[in-house]
């Protein structure tokens, strides 16, 4: 059955197609972790391209659907799936059984927040029914910029912010006001421009085509005339991170992970056009992690997840053109990995001491090939020991098991006495 999200109806066909009359979460998906609401969403959401605006899944609807699908359409369907995703998790549900009453609450959001209006246009909207306003709310949503060129994700970076309606949409069902839902939305997309600004002057020169793509971008984005002065500013006169002040009031509360974490993938991105971070770079990803409160083992997982991103849509992103991009990319995959294995090498050895059986799986995986039996046990077992690091639970992310092979060959070499026979004797 097809489905169409550029005709009306799209919303309840979309429901027609996917389990009901309840639509199930696969919560067991991670299981014995314990992640924050964000951490959570963060984990279903990335290996969609959500954060990205550069969709290559979806969460409930079958991927076959993507085959004849717009950008724009795809996205349509993955920010109505975020919402209800958000609704499973903040209602520490695994099923929807009202879908009529959830859609009225996505459309209430919207109307609360001023952040769209089902648009009336010719239309009475008082006779549009609850799936022809959500669908007009999200049409306006989603809009796509034809005229940002392309630089790596930056034509989609415009998309990327809707992932913002979702942290928003967190704080309506906390029951903030109107007022402080409309003043974080306008200041995080500021901020996020900001850091795009500082990002390009990085590297100590900016060509003719970021400015150009940077001007674009300001007036693309959702800010009124003085807030695209002060963007402007940003990128006409030099800047540091020191002047960007990420207000407290919204980046200090228990929701604000996500989007902290999305801010500095964005500034990763903005980098990583050339597949390549240079060292004023890094330094700037230094300074912008410590300022958003993050972690260096946030900027290490960031890194690993657009990675594994790319690697594992290789033949959909649109930027790895050459036929060495992946190749590039794997090689700075590793690098950062080995960097986090460094990291946690005690603890690791500690946990394989504890397993033969993985060890020895690890051990043949690096002379040979594992049949597809061995390859299950090795990622189960596997699995079973991120749980307990947490700088490993990347590995629970749909589609992360793909960097495990690379991982696989890295940990010998970096934590050889785990894999000397007489430790392992000694601990059984």
């Amino acid at each position: 059955m097809a489905l169409n999200p550029s005709s009306k109806g799209w919303i309840k066909k979309y429901f027609s197609l996917i389990d009901q009359p309840q639509l199930k979460l696969k919560t067991n998906s991670f299981p014995n972790i314990e992640l924050s609401l964000d951490e959570l969403i963060y984990t279903y959401l990335q290996p969609t391209g959500f954060l990205y605006g550069h969709p290559t899944n979806f969460l409930f609807l079958n991927v076959e659907y993507f085959k004849n699908l717009t950008l724009e359409e795809t996205l349509k369907i993955l920010l109505l799936e975020g919402l209800v995703l958000v609704n499973l998790l903040k209602e520490e549900k695994n099923q929807i059984k009202n879908v009529g009453v959830l859609l009225n609450q996505f459309i209430d959001f919207y109307e609360h927040s001023n952040l769209e209006k089902a648009k009336k246009g010719w239309l009475n909207f008082s006779k549009l029914d609850t799936y022809g306003k959500l669908e007009s709310i999200i049409s306006q949503r989603i809009e796509l910029k034809s005229n940002l060129t392309s630089k790596l994700f930056m034509s989609n970076f415009y998309n990327a912010l809707i992932l913002h309606d979702l942290v928003l949409y967190q704080d309506y069902l906390d029951g903030k006001q109107e007022a402080y839902i409309t003043e974080k939305r306008c200041q995080v997309t500021l901020d996020l421009v900001k850091v795009i600004a500082i990002a390009a002057y990085a590297d100590g020169e900016v060509t003719d085509e970021e400015k150009s793509l940077f001007k674009l971008f300001v007036n693309s984005v959702e800010l009124n005339k003085s807030q695209k002065k002060i963007a402007e500013t940003f990128f006409e006169t030099p800047k540091t991170i020191n002047d960007i002040s990420f207000d407290a009031t919204f980046y200090n509360e228990k929701n604000s992970w996500l989007l902290k974490r999305h801010i500095l993938e964005i500034a990763i991105l903005t980098f990583w056009s050339d597949k390549a971070v240079t060292e004023k770079e890094k330094y700037f990803l230094k300074l912008l992690t410590a300022k958003l409160n993050l972690t260096d083992e946030d900027t290490d997982k960031s890194y690993v997840a657009i990675q594994t991103f790319v690697i594992n849509n290789k033949n959909d992103v649109l930027f790895l053109k050459g036929k060495n991009d992946v190749e590039v990319i794997l090689s700075r995959a590793t690098k950062r990995w080995s960097k986090i294995i460094v990291r946690n090498k005690d603890k690791i050895a500690n946990e394989l001491k504890q397993s033969k059986e993985l060890v020895t799986l690890i051990r043949k995986s690096t002379v040979e090939d594992l049949s597809s039996e061995e390859k299950d046990k090795i990622k189960t077992q596997f699995y079973d020991l991120a749980k307990t690091i947490p700088s490993l639970t990347l590995f629970m992310l749909p589609g992360g098991a793909i960097i495990l092979p690379l991982v696989l060959k890295i940990i010998p070499n970096l934590i050889p006495s785990a894999f000397q026979e007489n430790v392992v004797d000694e601990e059984e």
